[in-house]
């Protein structure tokens, strides 16, 4: 297992969370799913828009990876 580090932006607010995963691909698909819930929360709170970004570091700094995704009612 590998530790990585998730920065994650929503609503305005950086935070950075340390993940354990197997390798950077299993990273990845933790990021998307986190990506996800986070959307889904935010939109089932009646928010009117959602926005989240969210970059994914090793150990070593290295960036694994980096998306983000928006929506809201218009």
């Amino acid at each position: 297992m590998s530790s990585y580090h998730f920065d994650i932006v929503s609503d305005g607010v950086a935070t950075t969370e340390l993940v354990d995963a197997a390798d950077d691909e299993a990273a990845v698909r933790q990021a998307l799913l986190l990506v996800s819930e986070i959307v889904r929360d935010r939109a089932l709170s009646n928010q009117d828009q959602v926005v989240v970004a969210l970059s994914v570091r090793d150990t070593a700094d290295r960036l694994v990876w980096k998306g983000s995704a928006s929506g809201g009612m218009d």
